[in-house]
């Protein structure tokens, strides 16, 4: 008894079952996770070490190097970025892409070890390392508190309070605050009225320091009790710092206010900022906790700030720069349609070729299956998103081809006459293992993506799972589901033996007309195998003018405008200029809203989101459009604009890209002298900016900055009693202030900053005579203990790649051009370039992207052919059918590449994956049909006539199954992501299954050695 039989004898337990699918479906629809893409894991964290004063070089070496080298020790390292500047170490710490995610929190702990046992040999005067893991975080939703006439302190308040208030929410993981304005207090002294006095600077420093500083005065015993005793000296007020008492060189006492301007002021320069169609505003980063539905979540969020923004005073407003919720549900409402649609599609085919009742209880298989999916997932925790959704709408076509074999035989029993019981069971009998070892060659044609151990086979690791869940679920309802169907709706005298005695079902003018193509084909099988051959060569031709791409722009109706100055440039600088630029895209049609970033980028709130860490020269605009169109259209035009405008700065658009590195194509050159790799990446660069197709040709060293230099002297210096600190000392006095203490205010401890007034006209002149107060009564100015004052050049940043330096020639394809087209006109004569013995040279970008992914993935193709040909080999139990099925395979390829030709879609690695599934179901039609051929031997039949007659019966379901998934494919092709995949699909599918009718017959009898003379009699 096989399943069908047994389930037709529990017909009652068949439709709880389904009913349970249907209800259940629905449900697991509205209650499983819901994202916009696959929650995978940024493997990288930052190492960040202070060490003010030092230059670049002195970081590198004393920081930087000690660092790298004990974070180089671990395991599981794939490579170490840094870049040491003034002051300041920032070491990116970046995974093996293949380590799962399970294990890196203790990865993270093991990192901080080897660093915390490192800080004994940093130098005297660097700070603390700090190690931070989440750098990767993804923070789903990013809002931007903003209110015209309110001060920075007043919105800092504000978005606190929501921070506190949203961090309460069930699902909410973390929140960060950007663009919040740092606040100090500046003690401004008055040279003049020191040096009347006879005050000493350090005089000042040390009360400070000493009114300010936290000691443990004790306790006491009262009677029985020991009781504490509080010292609450530290400075509350402003007039405690004001009335602060300093003793000059006679006996007299003055106030600190007496002699110095004391307020509170914001810290300049400042390190970010952020503002909301030119309004000053705070942004506030929302993460997710693993696992959660984004959608509920943003309901909570939404209900929680119509709350809060109830309470706040008019003119507050929390604007959505970025909001997950909405975008996710706008997919999933997207992908309502394009599965209504493609069910749709998938039915009228049936509906037409099938007729209108097989049609609709194929259809509802397909609706069924679709149901069953989403229990599994839930189930799994497996939530809806991107990939998820495209796997679904992918599997669509495929789902419907057990369905079709089963239903079709059923519909030919009946028309043949055999009993209605039995037929109903026949072909479950004869195809139910040769189907389930088609599902399984299916689903395995998807394996490799699966077992990529990298990031990219993480991202789309879900597309794997959910059409093995799916196909199978659809082979199982195929055996059950629509025997019992066809038996409830298959009724009547078109479903039974003509009265004409007619009892051939394949005696309709089309099937006659296939007969004889197949007979001509076969007697003719040399000269259609010679055209098939010189199909596939010119299809390899044809394929040299396909467009290569890794990975496509994902369709956001938004874009991100990188704004650098030239290195050196002060901040402010870059604010100014963004403002006119700001003003010029809020006058645009096409724009909506424009967020203004300025020194970093203020959260990855989403997977793909470019990132740039601190850079006092640079800022960004993050530009709303209309649509996706608008930001396609717009976003060229925007970049001819800024290109001719703003020309002093390196200004590009971007648009939000699964390519992770800064530039598409970049050259890397590593070696230990900074001039050389200059010279290198000068070579490389000039080579591109030769190559048309290349733009925004530039370097991640950039340009070197100006240095005021003073030279220290020792001799004079010693004479006069004062110390290189001394003057370290009195230049940060004068320039942007020496912090000596904390000021608390309610949470916050704000810096004390001493400072010395200085005329801002002739600021650098001013420098020279800034007064050096060492152990001395009085000053001396800075040129009495200096040899020279000059200005220098110099690299502002050191970068390294593992522990080397290391620049970066990087650029971007122009406007038409993919990164592939660029990369194959430039590559050879960058690699040409001679390198002196000890330096290197390789490619990053996206070329190292592209190949490390299909390099992982290539390396479980063999295993996934293996188990492929295993199966095909246990259906068949021969050697010559298995081979038959896989020299088919290449000639898939005929179709996929001159699909794309004629789309003008790229080939990527999402085009890749739809190969590869092509040759899935090209090998599950194969099988099938070299089934039947067996059987109709089995039956009694000569080869040629089993060949011609299985050739002729499966010709329907074959090409049903085929267009089915061709059709159900139209809904993907305009998609950005999947646009690729279901070109290769569907063209690929229809000269696939051309090849299956055709070809297979004539290999068939080819390897057989059929005679086939006298086919056409």
């Amino acid at each position: 008894m096989n399943v069908t039989e047994a389930i037709l004898k529990q017909r009652k337990v068949l439709l709880v079952a389904l009913i349970a699918i249907a209800i259940g479906g629905m449900f697991s629809f509205f209650k499983m996770g819901k994202l916009e893409d696959a929650e995978i894991t940024v493997k990288s964290a930052l190492v960040i070490t202070q060490y003010p004063g030092a230059s670049q070089h002195e970081v590198e070496l004393r920081v930087t190097d000690v660092l790298e080298t004990a974070i180089q020790s671990m395991d599981n390292i794939d490579f170490i970025e840094s870049r040491s500047m003034a002051g300041y170490s920032e070491i990116s710490v970046n995974l093996s892409s293949t380590l799962g995610s399970d294990e890196l929190p203790q990865v993270w702990d093991l990192l901080r070890r080897k660093v915390n046992d490192t800080q004994v040999y940093l130098p005297q005067g660097a700070s603390t390392s700090m190690v931070f893991d989440d750098y990767g975080d993804v923070y789903g939703i990013f809002l931007a508190l903003s209110g015209e006439g309110f001060s920075g302190e007043e919105l800092q308040d504000y978005a606190r309070y929501i921070k506190r208030e949203v961090l309460l929410i069930d699902g909410v993981k973390r929140i960060n605050l950007f663009g919040e304005e740092h606040t100090c207090v500046n003690i401004e002294l008055s040279q003049e009225k020191m040096a009347f006095l006879g005050i000493h600077p350090y005089k000042v420093v040390e009360l400070l320091n000493n009114q300010n500083k936290m000691i443990d005065p004790g306790s006491l015993k009262i009677g029985t009790d020991r009781v504490r005793i509080t010292s609450n000296g530290s400075f509350q007020q402003l007039e405690d710092l004001k009335n602060l008492l300093v003793s000059g060189s006679g006996s007299n006492s003055v106030f600190l206010k007496d002699i110095a301007r004391i307020k509170k002021d914001v810290v300049t320069p400042y390190l970010n900022k952020l503002k909301y169609n030119q309004m000053p505003a705070i942004g506030i980063a929302v993460a997710m906790e693993k696992g959660g539905n984004v959608i509920e979540l943003g309901e909570r969020i939404q209900k929680k700030i119509d709350e809060l923004t109830s309470n706040l005073p008019v003119g507050i407003n929390l604007n959505k720069v970025f909001y997950q919720p909405e975008r996710v549900s706008s997919a999933i409402n997207v992908f309502i349609i394009n599965l209504i649609e493609s069910v749709l599609i998938v039915i009228i085919v049936l509906l037409f070729a099938m007729g209108f009742r097989t049609g609709l209880l194929i259809g509802s298989g397909l609706v069924f299956t679709i149901l069953a999916t989403f229990i599994v997932m839930l189930t799994f925790d497996i939530a809806l998103q991107r990939v998820s959704l495209g796997a679904i709408i992918i599997a669509m076509g495929m789902l419907v081809d057990n369905a079709i074999v089963i239903a079709d035989g059923i519909l030919i029993d009946l028309k043949k006459g055999v009993r209605r019981k039995e037929a109903m069971i026949k072909t479950s009998k004869q195809t139910a293992i040769p189907l389930l070892g088609a599902t399984l060659v299916a689903i395995l044609a998807f394996l490799p993506i699966y077992l990529s151990p990298d990031s990219t086979g993480e991202f789309c690791a879900s597309l794997f799972i959910v059409i093995a869940i799916s196909l199978f679920l659809s082979w199982l309802l195929s055996l059950t589901q629509t025997p019992y169907f066809c038996d409830l709706f298959l009724k009547g005298d078109k479903y039974s033996k003509n009265h004409d005695n007619n009892t051939d079902p394949y005696s309709g003018k089309f099937y006659q007309l296939f007969k004889s193509f197949i007979k001509y084909s076969l007697k003719h099988k040399i000269t259609f195998t010679l055209i098939t051959i010189a199909l596939f060569i010119s299809s390899i031709f044809a394929f040299f003018n396909v467009k290569q791409l890794f990975m496509p722009n994902l369709a956001y109706n938004q874009f991100v405008v990188e704004y650098f100055l030239p290195n050196g440039s002060d901040i402010n600088s870059v604010e100014k200029e963004l403002k006119e630029l700001e003003t010029y895209l809020l006058t645009q049609e096409d724009v909506v809203n424009v967020t203004t970033s300025l020194g970093a980028t203020p959260a990855r709130y989403t997977l793909v989101r470019p990132i740039t860490n601190n850079f006092s020269n640079y800022g960004e605009l993050i530009v709303d459009t209309k649509d996706y169109e608008g930001t396609k259209r717009f976003g060229k035009e925007l970049q001819d604009y800024v290109s001719k405008n703003y020309s002093w700065a390196r200004c590009r658009v971007r648009y939000y890209s699964p390519i992770s590195s800064e530039y598409m194509i970049e050259a890397k050159f590593s070696g230990p002298d900074p001039e050389v790799l200059r010279d290198l990446a000068d070579k490389a660069q000039e080579i591109m900016k030769n190559e048309p197709r290349a733009v925004m040709v530039t370097n991640n060293w950039n340009n070197t900055v100006k240095v005021w230099n003073p030279t220290f002297s020792q001799a004079q210096a010693r004479s006069a009693n004062i110390t290189r600190a001394d003057v370290s000392n009195a230049l940060a006095c004068a320039t942007t202030g020496l912090p000596i203490g904390l000021f608390h205010q309610a949470e916050d401890m704000l810096p004390i900053l001493l400072k010395t007034k200085s005329p801002e006209s002739q600021y650098v002149e001013a420098l020279e005579n800034t007064p050096i107060w060492g152990n001395n009564p009085q000053s001396i100015p800075l040129r009495q203990v200096v040899s020279d004052i000059d200005i220098q050049f110099e690299d502002s940043t050191i970068k390294r790649y593992n522990r080397r330096r290391a620049i970066k020639a990087q650029c971007d394809p122009a406007p038409g051009y993919n990164a592939p087209d660029v990369f194959n006109k430039l590559h050879r004569d960058i690699e040409a370039i001679p390198l002196p013995e000890g330096y290197d040279f390789e490619w990053l970008g996206e070329h190292k992207d592209s190949k490390d992914a299909q390099d992982n993935m290539n390396k479980f193709l063999p295993l996934a052919f293996f188990f492929i040909f295993f199966i095909i080999l246990l259906l068949f139990n021969n050697f010559r059918q298995p081979i038959i099925v896989l020299s088919v395979l290449p000639l898939a390829f005929i179709g996929v590449s001159y699909g794309l030709l004629l789309t003008g879609k790229a080939f990527g690695f999402m085009a890749i994956l739809g190969t590869l599934g092509l040759m899935g179901m090209m090998i599950k039609n194969a099988v099938v049909l070299l089934d039947q051929i067996n059987l109709e031997i089995a039956a009694g039949k000569d080869m040629l006539n089993a060949i011609i007659d299985s050739a002729v019966s499966r010709m329907r379901p074959v090409i049903m199954a085929s267009f089915t998934t061709i059709l159900g494919m139209i809904p993907l092709i305009s998609d950005e992501l999947f646009g690729g995949m279901a070109v290769a699909i569907m063209f690929g599918l229809l000269i696939g299954s051309i090849i299956t009718l055709i070809i297979i017959p004539i290999l068939y009898a080819i390897f057989y050695r059929v005679s086939t003379k006298n086919v056409m009699n």
